[in-house]
């Protein structure tokens, strides 16, 4: 009977672990309209979209898998790839796992803007992810200051947070 019990405690502690250490998920939400960085039906290109319902809001979730130095992955909740810059350059899209330049095209360090936003940097050559000219087309800029930058400041908005 103890010997049950312990393994039932045990069990618990495991389950409880696991769902402590479930993934996060974010909306990205770029400062200049307060779309949101999406892969566009869940699939290259990665684009804006006002709030996207397809496959339940997933190609607009985003995971920050941490990859060393201050520098993330961030990874789509739908498919589990990452947003890439292609080549490091644009266009940007996902890529499940890129080698190229020892994968240095999918790591990104969030550069606190001080107002809650960020810019998102590629590690590659210290470019930020730029929706170019505040449009869905997104690309890379060393520092933009089209509508005053906002249109390189993304802000993390929780999965719970409703869009309505």
């Amino acid at each position: 009977m103890f010997a049950k019990m312990l393994l039932f405690c045990a069990a618990g502690l495991l389950v409880s672990g696991a769902a402590a250490q479930a993934p996060r998920y974010y909306r990205l939400q770029l400062k200049s309209d307060g779309q949101y960085l999406d892969a566009d039906h869940c699939a290259s290109p990665v684009t804006l979209n006002p709030g996207s319902t397809f496959a339940g809001g997933a190609c607009e979730l985003w995971r920050l898998v941490p990859a060393g130095g201050g520098y993330y992955r961030l990874q789509l909740k739908y498919n589990r790839q990452y947003l890439d810059a292609d080549h490091c350059s644009a266009p940007i899209g996902l890529n499940p796992g890129s080698t190229y330049a020892g994968g240095a095209c999918q790591l990104w360090k969030l550069v606190p803007n001080g107002d809650g936003y960020y810019r998102l940097q590629l590690k590659i050559n210290n470019q930020y992810l730029d929706a170019v000219n505040c449009t869905p087309t997104l690309g890379l800029n060393p520092g933009s200051t089209y509508a005053d930058g906002a249109c390189q400041l993304w802000r993390l908005v929780p999965e719970s947070v409703r869009l309505d």
